[in-house]
């Protein structure tokens, strides 16, 4: 049999077309699918020069060449020109006056030139949220009048090497460019942690990193930029941030004291027609611990109340009433029964016997058996300012009062109940604090502030931590005991009213008290 034969035989020609036919189908099959991948050919024009226009800022742009790695392209930082001034700023007089001389060196660089001072490099704010950190960076900016650059850290870091320290180039070319100018990065240690303790963990932190080191003082130095950070953890800042010659000048921002909370309650209520049955200073001192935010939303939550009820003007209960939805959340919408009432009645009554009857310790404005939270779980009888210097025997005081709840129980009904879950969370962690961080037993090797390692059975500082929680619950029922007729009368009165405000709960004692003290006269 002949080669031409072979050819011409049905079987061989028929698997000749089978293949044809199978490679013409998934070529076919295939054809949708390459085509969405296949990159856009580019628009037709000379073939000598070509133009790139950088994409918005959520836009991702891609080279043209197929195969390129897309990369995200963003718009630089708007300048801003911001109306606040330090008119606008109350309860920070030693921020404001740290701030008030750099606004004096812009203004007449000059007199400080000429004995040798120059502008510090970067300023570092740092404290607790809320404090006004960011409205006194903009107040400098608006009483200097010149450019203001903020920033977020965080929008500095990529997953893209090399595009962090872009930006900071960026921001930096720009900000000299508007020179004199002010750049405020917020939220430093986003970009700026601490790289000896694991701070670090891509090329690209480090990079960012190692660019606004470069920046803040480096090779061509930036000192017609002022510097402007923040921070709430200034512990987590790398030290070579720190160093003089980057940020110069920390100045804290704390919590306000009485006479600032007065100040940022009345700059917030300027604007608003309170009553004038309104005593602010009494106000500040029921608020202690709250931020200048704190005030600021509770104020704009009384205009809420106010608007709500059909108000013309906003009076002192309806201050009382936001400050108290703040601090101890909103009330449950659920119905009291009897007995629910009588157990949450004793509860509260035994945590507000015990502020009326104890030294070192404020009584709160009002009192409620309403299901409150004062947020995240916490008891509403807990401490708020944990930056104040206290003693073993005002901290012992706090313990005494968390447990009084438990305390009531006791002495009432002769069983604890689920209602001190809270309370009895937050006198351990006030407990373990006195032993653990600041030694208050006398064991020193403890003080390492481990606040959230918790306790196994036998375990060091867990024996002084039960001997303090159980001396305080014994002190505790011990008062208790003593006055045992103001708390039940107490107890009725908020199982019947359900809110009692601290001269109420004074008086109530009083009444209780008096005859007793005749008796004995």
């Amino acid at each position: 049999m002949g080669l031409g034969d072979i050819l011409r035989r049905p079987e061989l020609l028929a698997a000749v077309g089978v293949i044809a036919l199978a490679t013409i189908a998934a070529l076919w099959i295939t054809r949708p699918w390459r085509r969405r991948h296949e990159p856009e050919p580019p628009p037709p024009g000379p073939a000598t020069t070509s133009t790139f226009t950088p994409a918005p800022s959520s836009v991702v742009a891609t080279v043209p060449a197929q195969g390129a790695v897309p990369v995200p392209v963003t718009a630089p930082v708007a300048a801003q020109v911001p109306s606040l001034t330090f008119a606008d700023v109350a309860g920070l007089d030693q921020a404001v006056a740290e701030l008030q001389e750099i606004r004096e060196y812009l203004d007449a660089p000059e007199r400080y030139e000429a004995l040798g001072a120059r502008m510090p490099g970067g300023v570092l704010l740092h404290g607790p949220p809320g404090c006004g950190k960011t409205l006194l960076a903009k107040a400098l900016a608006g009483e200097t009048g010149i450019t203001f650059y903020p920033v977020s850290a965080s929008s500095f870091v990529e997953q893209f090497v090399g595009l962090g320290a872009a930006r900071v180039r960026e921001l930096f070319e720009q900000a000299r460019k508007d020179a004199p100018s002010i750049v405020f990065i917020d939220e430093l240690d986003a970009v700026g942690r601490n790289r000896e303790e694991g701070g670090a963990g891509s090329r690209e932190f480090d990079n960012t990193l190692n660019q606004l080191l470069v920046e803040l003082d480096g090779f061509e130095g930036s000192r017609n930029v002022l510097i402007l950070a923040a921070t709430n953890r200034p512990e987590l800042i790398d030290p070579a941030l720190l160093r003089p010659g980057r940020f110069d000048r920390r100045i804290r921002i704390e919590r306000p004291d009485v006479a600032g909370r007065e100040q940022i309650l009345r700059l917030h209520a300027a604007t608003r027609p309170f009553a004038d049955d309104v005593q602010w200073a009494k106000v500040a001192a029921a608020s202690a611990g709250l931020t200048a935010a704190e005030l600021a939303t509770a104020v704009n939550e009384a205009s809420l109340l106010a608007a709500r009820r059909h108000q013309t003007t906003i009076s002192s209960q309806d201050l009382d009433e936001a400050l108290d939805r703040h601090v101890s959340g909103l009330p449950s919408s659920r119905r009291l029964t009897a007995d629910e009432k009588r157990l949450l009645g004793v509860h509260e009554a035994g945590h507000a016997l015990l502020t009326v009857l104890l030294r070192d310790v404020e009584p709160p404005p009002r009192v409620s058996i309403l299901n409150r939270k004062a947020g995240f779980d916490s008891s509403t009888w807990a401490g708020r300012d944990e930056d104040e210097t206290l003693g073993k025997r005002e901290l012992m005081t706090r313990l005494i009062v968390l447990l009084g709840g438990r305390a009531a129980e006791l002495q009432i009904f002769g069983q604890p109940t689920t209602e001190a879950a809270d309370d009895l969370k937050d006198a351990a962690t006030l407990a373990r604090r006195m032993v653990e961080r600041w030694a208050m037993t006398g064991r020193y090797e403890l003080a390492v502030g481990r606040d959230k390692v918790p306790y196994m059975e036998g375990s060091a500082g867990g024996e002084e931590v039960r001997g303090l929680v159980s001396g305080a619950e014994s002190a505790a029922r011990s008062i208790l005991a003593d006055h045992e007729r103001s708390l039940r009368a107490l107890a009725d009165a908020l199982a019947e009213r359900e809110t009692l405000t601290a001269a109420e709960i004074e008086a109530l004692h009083q009444r209780v008290t008096a005859p007793a003290a005749a008796h004995r006269g």
